[in-house]
This record gives structure tokens, sequence and C-alpha cells, in this order.
């Protein structure tokens, strides 16, 4: 009697399972499995991912690269880095990174070399000189009209001439009427349009992205593109957005790039330079608390299943082993 309410509370207890994670798939858990983490869910993620990933070791690693290809964009990213996780870097490798960062630093004492940089954006050596130099003169129209002065000089050349260069300034022209007329309210479209066209100047737009760009049939999907980059820009700096556009293959990843922007702020180069784009991406989101169940549901029915069957297995084995012993019995007693 025991053994059979046994064997009727572990089916029914099974169907129910069965019946729950029935009812769960119904509700299309896997359609969109993934979902995007709230903002401050997601910064948490990200920090917890970069403070396991940065150990001491990986970043004096990184350091001792970037030093060795004599780029002092990056020794100052990985300076600040160890500086924020407490890393106690080797004492020859310190010296000399500080070092490169001070030497490139010191163009900003020559305002000769921050002319140039503000009429040649590829002349500039840091990020600070970007900044201080070359940015404020792009954002205005004279950048645009600059960069429209550089295709003329070309074309009367004959010269190759960079036709998304060009759109991209009349872009930025348009972008700063609308501006005026909006008061304000376009300013993310002109200054998206802004860097994507220094990035493409300093090449450091993918071609993927490059071509959609180009090909953007409407000034609605145009300006999706450049808000996208406007957004980088409003969340960490002009400069530090022109080393991160880099990253986006496509439009689809630029937006991805400005949402993870929103988050991490001006540690974005920093997450990506760390964890590495996919991984700083997946930062951003989650499965959804309907696929979790479905898959903890789906996980426990077939357990369950598996329970049954090795129950009704052992079953089965201890009545062949007595259908044995009752056959053995009688031939045993025979004379």
């Amino acid at each position: 009697m025991i053994r059979r309410l046994a064997w009727l509370t572990l089916a029914l207890w099974a169907a129910g399972s069965v019946a729950l994670a029935g009812y769960v798939l119904a509700q299309h858990p896997f359609a969109a499995p993934v979902v995007d983490r709230t903002e401050a869910d997601a910064r948490a993620a990200l920090t917890r991912a970069i403070t396991s990933t940065a150990t001491p070791d990986r970043i004096a690693a990184r350091l001792a690269a970037a030093v060795g290809a004599k780029e002092p964009l990056d020794v100052a990213l990985y300076l600040d880095l160890a500086r924020d996780q407490g890393a106690v870097l080797p004492p020859d490798l310190l010296a000399e990174a500080e070092a490169m960062v001070a030497a490139a630093e010191g163009w900003l004492a020559e305002l000769g070399a921050c002319g140039t940089c503000a009429w040649d954006i590829a002349s500039c050596q840091t990020l600070k000189q970007i900044g201080v130099c070359a940015i404020p003169v792009e954002l205005s129209p004279l950048g645009d009209l600059n960069a429209l002065r550089r295709v003329a000089v070309a074309t009367a050349q004959g010269d190759e001439v960079d036709e998304l260069e060009a759109g991209l300034a009349l872009a930025g022209l348009a972008g700063t009427a609308l501006m005026l007329a909006s008061g304000g309210t376009s300013t993310t479209v002109k200054v998206g349009a802004t860097g994507l066209r220094l990035a493409r100047k300093l090449g450091s737009l993918p071609e993927r992205l490059v071509a959609e760009i180009a090909g953007a049939a409407s000034w609605a999907r145009f300006s999706a593109i450049a808000g996208d980059a406007g957004r980088i820009v409003a969340a960490t700096s002009p400069a530090e957005t022109l080393l991160l556009l880099r990253h986006a293959d496509d439009a689809a990843e630029l937006a991805r790039l400005a949402r993870l922007a929103e988050v991490a702020g001006p540690d974005t180069r920093r997450a990506v330079a760390v964890l590495g784009k996919a991984r700083a991406f997946r930062t951003l989101t989650r499965l959804s608390d309907l696929a979790v169940a479905a898959i903890a549901l789906l996980g426990l029915a077939l357990a369950q299943l598996g329970a049954i069957l090795g129950a009704i297995g052992k079953l089965a084995l201890r009545r062949a082993k007595s259908v044995r012993r009752a056959v053995a019995k009688p031939a045993r007693s025979a004379p």
C-alpha cells in the first residue's frame, strides 16, 4: 500500500511538472530569451566583469604590450586602470610607461603643435590634444567648411575625393542649421555626424559601417546612425568616441556601443579594452525570467522522468531475479 502511494505521488508530481513546463513553453519563453538589463544592473555586471578580469598580471602584460607598440593612448589607459585597481606594476615598466605618457602630453605645451592638430586631426598625438585643440574647431561650422575645402582642393587637383567625408561635412552643416532652428534639440545628430567624419578621417570607421552610412537612403536613417554616435559622445567625450567607433562594425553594433557608453560612461573604452567588445556587450543583457523558469522546469521534468525510468528499471530487474529464483528452486529440489 505504501509503495503504491509513493508511486502515485511520484507520478502525480512528474505529471504536474510536465504540465507546468508545457504551460510555460506555450508562452514562447525562447522567442525572446534575452532582455536588456536595467542600467543599474548592467553597470554592476560590467564592474564585476572588469574587476575579475583586470588582474595585476594581465594589466602589466597589456601595459607592456602598449609600451612596446609605442601607443601612448593605450599606455595611459592601462596606467589609469592599474591605479584604480590598486595593481602594483614592475618599477621599470611603470617608469617607462609614465615617461611615454609625459612625453606625448608634452606636445600640448607647443602652440604650433596644437595649431597643426586643430587644422589636421590626424596629426594629434594624445586624447587631451584632440579634445583641447581639434574638437572645438571641428564641432564648429569651421570644421565642416575645412573638410569641404579639402574636398574642393582634391577635386581641383584631380586627386581621389572622399565623398563620404564631403557628405558628412554637409550633414554637419545641416545639423548645425537644424540645431539653431530647433533650439538645440538636434545637437546629438550634429555632434554624431562630426564624430563620424573625424573617425573616417582617422581611418577608424569599419568598412561595413562606412557602407551603411554611405547607403543611408533618407535623412531619418542617417540621423539614427549619427544620433547613436552622438550618444557615445554625450556619455564619454568627443575624443574617446573617435577611438571607440572603430569597434562598431555596423549600425547595429553602433547602437549597442551607444548603449554600453550610456551604462559605462567615461569607462567605456576601458570596458572594451579589458573585456573585449563581445563580452562587454553581453553584460548589457540577461536571460529573461520566463526563459530561466522554462529551463528550470525542463530540467526538473527530465530529472523526474529519469527517476521514474530508473525506478521502473530496478523493479523490472527485481522481478527478473525473482523469476529466476522461482525457476531455479524447483530445479534444485528435483531428485
